[in-house]
């Protein structure tokens, strides 16, 4: 048995026969179990048909001398390739593009950097320009050499990773934490907050303690002063009579620090399953310009693509080639429980914590609010977090400077 299901690069003929009882030649095709497609009967005397190549030859033996044939058209990879081996000019190009493309992956054509806030670009590039990675440069380059470089060049970076991507390189910076300046010892100088919050505790060691427990602090209010009173000894001052002095303050200050979140999460989960039924298809973008065979043909109503394989050139010309796998697969949808939706959130926040919070940073209180809005669960999470904020100021007459 032959499957009805064809690719468009099958060798195909379509023909017309000219001839009487066509009924006959219809029946005797059917019973040689040739594949006929697109049968069409013009007249008594005439109908037109889709014949693949291999079964042409049966036909024409079927047909004998009762019927004329005449070939109309030729469609699949017979007629394109004679196409192609008949015009050297096209062969040497093609032959030529290859090549080209070849040559592009030999080497980095595009330099990506990441993650820089405290640098330009413009200073990472000269780092790296500097350890020999610039565009154009070859593939087979020392990338820890690279890495030494750019922590020389830079300076303050705590860690950088380099990865190529066919023809790219994509570099990723984490700047270093730059540790503060603190005041001299022998400087009188305050503890200011540098975070809001609530007061939880102060441990003054030296100068006094401005604020109380539960006291809410914003950036650049004064916890412990360098400002200390004290009693007048001198003669003639009268014994209650209070004079000041100023001190290096030093101390620990805890406050409680809020943080809120807010999440949008699905009320619905969208579940893909596949039937096991897929094809391959290419993509091909030269400049601005693309072609996408998945546009062109892709019988799934619904269809998960898969990318395989990716070339990508910016010199001679920027040409981008993906080689792509398309899934058929069907949909359904449930109904989220809370405890998944909980369960995604938690997840959510302990990345945020990760980012935003300090390592040293101890979490007291976490509570969830779940808030439907139309197709939408909002959730909003507050953290209250416990942290040290105080930082010292220099006491500078007339001003105050950090």
């Amino acid at each position: 048995m032959k499957s009805n299901q064809s690719s468009f690069l099958e060798h195909y003929l379509l023909i017309k026969v000219e001839g009487f009882k066509q009924q006959e030649l219809l029946t005797e095709c059917i019973k040689k179990n040739i594949c006929l497609k697109n049968v069409k009967v013009h007249n008594n005397i005439e109908l037109t048909l889709k014949v693949k190549g291999d079964d042409f030859a049966r036909i024409k033996g079927i047909t004998k001398n009762k019927y004329r044939i005449t070939v109309l058209k030729e469609s699949g990879y017979i007629p394109i390739l004679s196409a192609m081996l008949s015009n050297k000019a096209r062969i040497c190009g093609f032959i030529l593009f290859l090549a080209i493309i070849y040559f592009q992956t030999l080497f980095i054509s595009e330099i990506r950097v990441e993650g820089y806030e405290a640098f330009t670009e413009r200073e990472v590039r000269q780092a790296l320009k500097e350890a020999g990675m610039v565009e154009g440069c070859s593939k087979n380059l020392d990338l820890d050499k690279v890495r030494l470089e750019l922590y020389d060049k830079l300076g303050n970076v705590s860690w950088v990773g380099i990865r190529q991507k066919g023809s790219m390189a994509v570099v990723q910076i984490s700047e270093g934490t730059i540790n503060p300046t603190f005041v001299d010892k022998s400087k009188p100088c305050n503890i200011i907050a540098n975070k809001e919050g609530y007061i939880y505790n102060i441990i003054p060691i030296e100068g006094i303690r401005i604020l109380d427990t539960g006291h809410y602090v914003n950036v650049g209010d004064i916890v412990i002063s360098g400002l200390v009173p004290i009693k007048s000894t001198a003669y003639g001052q009268p014994e209650s009579a209070l004079t000041e002095r100023l001190v290096h303050a030093e101390g620990k200050v805890v406050a409680r620090v809020p943080y809120r979140f807010v999440f949008n999460q699905s009320p619905v989960e969208i579940m893909k399953t596949h039937t096991g039924k897929a094809f391959y298809g290419i993509e091909l973008q030269v400049g601005k310009k693309a072609m996408n065979t998945l546009e062109i043909y892709n019988p799934y109503e619904v269809s998960e693509v898969k990318q395989i394989k990716s070339i990508n050139t910016l010199r001679p010309f920027p040409i981008q080639i993906s080689l792509s796998k398309v899934s058929e697969v069907t949909l359904s949808s449930r109904e989220r429980t809370k405890e998944e939706i909980e369960k995604e959130v938690n997840k959510l926040v302990r990345k945020e914590i990760k980012e935003k919070l300090p390592e040293n940073a101890q979490i007291l209180n976490k509570s969830l609010y779940f808030t439907k809005e139309k197709n939408i669960i909002e959730v909003s999470v507050m953290i209250e977090s416990l942290q040290e904020i105080g930082i010292e100021q220099e006491i500078v007459f007339g001003n105050q400077t950090e």
